[in-house]
């Protein structure tokens, strides 16, 4: 039933070693013959994981990120879904290398004009993705970027973990912004600490931004358990939307027309 509802959003498998498919939708405005490709900002949004949902997630955009289609004309945002019974950390990093192989080699989008988004898991794979196989996208948004399991974690997880996001402040180079919230079930500020020294100096326009836990609930109606899905209120946007994301679509933009900008 699920695969009939979204036949009109299922795009094409991509060819090569990039065997996922690539489901979802548009948030409004669609990537068409009439918009060019190398002229066009194409954020990609990745929602999180729970087995409880897993094979009925529909395409969902967050405010935050319907805010960036809205307010920019060649801005699209494409609403990933993962609909599978199970899914490891390592999946959900190779689903989103789909979504980017698709649009950069089959709709020709430069990847240095593809942002990644994400949330939980898919914030935590988007991070990856960027790391470790297409690090000249053009920027990357990590919305609470966990795919271990609730707090409180083991020992291994622990380890784990630590060496994990060790590896991605060795790795990453792509500008954007990684929110973290005090408060969230799924990790802690403390284990971010080692990252920001490793990015201190050599990614500059990579922004952690940590969130109290008043600030959370300043922002966040449904936070009043658990500070994880914060971005999916509109004051979480109103909030974070031109400091963060409205100035990394600017520097992709700038990015763009600087080849054929007058000297």
């Amino acid at each position: 039933m699920l695969r009939r509802a979204l036949a009109p959003v299922l795009l094409a498998l991509v060819a090569g070693a990039c065997a996922f498919p690539v489901e979802g939708d548009f948030a409004g405005r669609r990537l068409d013959p009439r918009l060019n490709p190398a002229t066009t900002i194409v954020i990609i949004h990745n929602h999180g994981f729970s087995s409880a949902q897993a094979g009925t997630y529909r395409p969902v955009t967050p405010p935050i990120l319907k805010m960036a289609a809205d307010r920019n004309p060649d801005v699209v945002v494409f609403s990933q879904v993962r609909n599978t019974t199970s899914l490891t950390a390592v999946d959900h990093s190779a689903y989103i290398e789909s979504a980017v192989a698709h649009f950069h080699r089959e709709r020709g989008v430069p990847l240095e004009n593809i942002i990644l988004a994400g949330q939980s898991c898919g914030g935590w794979g988007s991070l990856q993705a960027v790391a470790f196989t297409y690090p000249t996208v053009g920027g990357v948004l990590g919305f609470a970027p966990a795919c271990h399991g609730k707090l409180p974690h083991s020992t291994a997880v622990r380890e784990r973990r630590a060496q994990e996001i060790a590896h991605l402040g060795e790795r990453l180079r792509a500008p954007g912004a990684i929110f973290l919230y005090e408060g969230d079930s799924y990790y802690t500020l403390a284990e971010w600490d080692g990252f920001e020294s490793r990015i201190d100096g050599r990614v500059p326009e990579l922004r952690v931004e940590r969130v109290s836990r008043a600030r959370v609930l300043e922002l966040c109606a449904r936070c009043g358990a658990d500070s994880h899905g914060a971005y999916w209120d509109e004051r979480f946007a109103s909030a974070f939307f031109e400091s963060h994301v409205q100035a990394l679509i600017e520097r992709v933009r700038a990015r763009i027309r600087a080849p054929t900008a007058t000297p």
